[in-house]
């Protein structure tokens, strides 16, 4: 693996798991609010904005892992040279129907 490819997966996996440690940190303070007796007032607050994340966060991460399972990823850069040899059918034939 090249310097620029480790440090770029490095950068990554870094932002990740930031990004998954304050999700976690903020669903934790919900939930604290959620169950502690002093915020009776705020405790629908928290059961709100709980669902509303986990209604959110659900279907992304089902399509994301879809895209995964169905290999989407594994070659990021084909459908970019197939739009390239699309356009340049456009360009050759106009209007016209290309043989096959």
């Amino acid at each position: 693996m090249k310097t620029r490819s480790r440090w770029l997966t490095g950068l990554w996996v870094l932002i990740v798991v930031v990004a998954a440690l304050a999700f976690i940190f903020k669903m934790t303070e919900f939930a604290m609010t959620w169950v502690d007796p002093a915020t009776d007032r705020f405790g629908g607050f928290a059961a709100i904005a709980v669902g509303m994340y986990l209604v959110g966060m659900f279907p992304i991460l089902f399509l994301m892992l879809w895209a995964v399972f169905r290999g989407h990823f594994r070659d990021i850069e084909r459908p970019k040279y197939r739009m390239l040899e699309l356009q340049e059918e456009i360009d050759q034939y106009g209007n016209r129907i290309p043989p096959n």
